[in-house]
């Protein structure tokens, strides 16, 4: 979705305002899951729980809303990425993996890019909203990518120690 901002950059808003809530909600459920299927290995799914959970019920609201969807998306993404980055790696630097300082360090950046994003969401205006949610939208990914990468290698040690 990061990429795409950046290539169709005057039908981003519109698209981001119509899509955005459906992206929550598929967010949503896949951390309510995530943190439901890994309850050995995430120290803190309580609160990946409930962030999943509102999630879902925000991406519901959204996508019945276009209109409110595109008049507050800078809040809402705003929130949404600062909840997105709080706490990431922090499960993987518990159980010494090895690669979680690039969880922790994808996280702190995620953060720093909400703040930007919730500090001035009209007076950058359109365009500068839209290039820092689309920067925004390619570091949650990796952030994201990361998590998956040492979740994955979290199982593998502890498969190979059986």
């Amino acid at each position: 979705v990061g990429v795409l901002i950046f290539v169709y950059p005057a039908q981003s808003y519109l698209g981001m305002s119509l899509v955005f809530g459906w992206l929550m909600l598929i967010s949503g459920i896949l951390e309510v899951v995530l943190s439901s299927a890994n309850k050995h290995f995430i120290t803190g799914r309580g609160w990946m729980m409930a962030g999943g959970i509102i999630e879902i019920i925000l991406g519901i609201i959204l996508i019945f809303n276009v209109g409110l969807s595109a008049a507050t998306l800078p809040i809402f993404l705003g929130f949404w990425l600062m909840m997105r980055g709080f706490g990431l790696g922090g499960d993987m630097s518990a159980l010494e993996i090895a690669g979680s300082g690039w969880t922790i360090f994808t996280g702190v950046l995620l953060l720093l890019c909400s703040l930007w994003i919730l500090f001035q969401p009209l007076v950058i205006g359109t365009t500068a909203v839209i290039v820092w949610v689309g920067i925004t939208l390619l570091l949650a990914g990796i952030t994201a990518f990361s998590l998956a990468l040492q979740l994955r290698n979290a199982h593998h040690c502890l498969h190979s120690d059986r």
